[in-house]
């Protein structure tokens, strides 16, 4: 038995006894129940007790790997530090960390330079005595070695079971349940009726008064479920969020696809591996809603084009989310007002403002109708032109818009263009790995990074793909196909008194639509101005608006 008069010869005045679990403590923890803490308490009280020597105890409830995320330790190594302590009780050496080698380099200089002795209830290490100084090292670096072993054959089991389909992740997803005896996700029928109506809602629109479906976004819809339905979120709330919401619609588990994201260790930091070398397996997980289901929300969900953002209660209106401020870049916003006079006759006479305005001051005021008649006049326009006109103004009108110039470029330089492109958007991918296997990023903050990235990607995608069908000459522009697109568009938005639709069939003609005034209006006269139309590139490809309407 340890003798107090042995410690005090030794200098030893005060002890600090440090516990904390192990991970094998955790897993013991979830087997018995058992506070493993508290049993390794009541260890190192029997032991220290007898001494007769003054200690401190302090407790670490996290098993971090890493000084810096085990704030208990840090205050432990600050008072050693001061002196404050000559030794430290610990039930092994490998309770102090098995962190980096750098971490365990720290704890080593630490006891070496100010002879720190370490009390275990089994021996008395002295960092003065060659012997155990050695042993010292064995333990902190061996611990290590030993914890990454562990760590390697815990992922491994892990790979193994995800490349059998089975689920390794954690808590059962929203939709499914965990069977314990298969391993695998099974479709919670509640929950997945849930996910179906949310897909459904989503792709073919909410239902409206008229009877008709409504085309929403993700903020669109989290108002519209928060405002008229019961439909309560995974974590039971009724408020839903639309980042959630797009997390949910873009997550492929529901398309029956099970994903494992594999990683290797470089330079002692965990890495991601490059996507195609995750562990990917197809219906692997039981599928909540159909393939053609899930490929229409894709499709939506990296749609391009630009989205009026309206309240829930209100429809967009005609020219919604495509008029853009010359001056500023700003979208233009639709200020409708009704006034009353009264006339030398004594008569009340009602005046309806209908205007476009830019919110920044100073900036563009047209009538909002005079807007909409010259884009008609526009499409009218071209409709009546001969092929040879039409092939050379529509010609003119692509090359016009800023987009457009930039895919004028040779082809060598609109190469080297996609290609830096792809590269910045490959380290992104990579930035987001890192932070996500580093901890900073949480599941759902990593699903959503990866959503975006994935969208940027599939632009550049169809940007490039434009560019081929566009750059081949004047000849690939089908006369035919642009006049009877044009012709189907007019004859729709003509037979329609519903805003919204109409609001449709134009954002799926124009990208957007530049509006510059050139004169000032006063009083009744209104202001004069000019409308710059991009042209969407689907205007050029045939049957582009045959079943745009239902």
């Amino acid at each position: 038995m340890l003798k107090r008069e042995y410690l005090v010869g030794l200098g030893i005045e005060f002890i600090l006894n440090y516990l904390r679990k192990s991970r094998q403590d955790e897993e013991l923890e979830k087997r018995t129940k058992e506070d493993t803490l508290k049993a390794q308490k009541d260890l190192m009280d029997r032991f220290l007790e007898p001494i007769g020597i003054p200690y401190e105890q302090r407790s670490e409830i996290g098993s971090g790997d890493k000084i810096e995320s085990r704030p208990v330790f840090q205050g432990v190594i600050r008072d050693l530090r001061e002196k404050k302590y000559q030794a430290i009780a610990v039930k092994e050496i490998s309770r102090m960390g098995r962190g980096s080698y750098t971490d365990m380099g720290v704890i080593y200089d630490l006891i070496q330079e100010n002879r720190i002795f370490i009390i275990t209830p089994y021996k008395v290490y002295d960092p003065r005595n060659p012997s155990d100084l050695r042993q010292i090292r064995f333990e902190l670096f061996m611990s290590r070695e030993e914890f990454e072993t562990t760590r390697e054959r815990l992922f491994g089991g892990r790979v193994n079971n995800a490349m059998g389909g089975m689920w390794v992740s954690g808590k059962a997803p929203f939709g499914f349940t965990y069977n314990k005896k298969t391993r695998k996700l099974e479709v919670d029928e509640e929950e997945a009726a849930v996910v179906r109506i949310l897909f459904d809602y989503y792709v073919n629109g909410v239902p409206t008064k008229n009877g008709k479906r409504r085309d929403v976004s993700f903020r669109a819809l989290a108002t519209y479920l928060k405002r008229n339905t019961l439909i309560k979120t995974p974590k039971g709330k009724t408020d839903w969020h639309p980042i959630a919401i797009r997390q949910l619609i873009t997550n492929e588990r529901y398309n029956g696809v099970l994903r494992f994201r594999t990683t290797q260790r470089i330079n002692g930091k965990r890495i991601a591996r490059p996507e195609e070398e995750h562990i990917i397996r197809r219906d692997a997980v039981p599928r909540i809603i159909s393939e053609e289901l899930w490929h229409s929300a894709q499709e939506k969900v990296n749609e391009s084009a630009h989205k009026p953002r309206t309240k829930m209660e209100f429809s967009p209106c005609e020219l919604a989310g495509l008029c853009v401020c010359i001056k500023c870049g700003r979208r233009m916003i639709r200020q409708y007002s009704v006034q009353k006079y009264k006339t030398k006759e004594g008569k009340v006479s009602t005046y309806h403002k209908e205007f476009l305005w830019c919110t920044q001051p100073g900036c563009t005021f047209v009538k909002y109708r005079a807007v909409e008649e010259d884009l008609i006049a526009t499409l009218q326009y071209f409709s009546a032109l001969d092929n040879e006109r039409l092939q050379d103004q529509i010609g003119k009108v692509i090359a016009s818009n800023k987009k457009s110039q930039e895919l004028t470029l040779s082809k060598e330089a609109l190469s080297e263009h996609v290609n830096q492109r792809r590269k910045e958007l490959k380290a992104r991918e990579k930035f987001i790995y890192e932070k996500y296997e580093s901890g900073k990023y949480t599941d759902e903050v990593f699903d959503e990074r990866m959503a975006e990235l994935k969208g940027e990607l599939k632009k550049l995608e169809e940007m490039e793909t434009a560019v081929e069908g566009v750059q081949e000459g004047e000849e690939e522009i089908n006369v035919e196909a642009v006049r009877g697109n044009l012709e189907s568009v007019l004859q729709q938005y003509e037979s329609t008194n519903d805003k919204t639709e109409k609001n449709e069939i134009l954002r799926s003609v124009f990208e957007h639509v530049v509006i510059e005034i050139i004169e000032k209006g006063r009083g009744r006269i209104p202001a004069k101005h000019m409308i710059y139309p991009v042209l969407k590139f689907n205007l050029l490809k045939s049957n582009s608006f045959g079943l745009m309407m239902v």
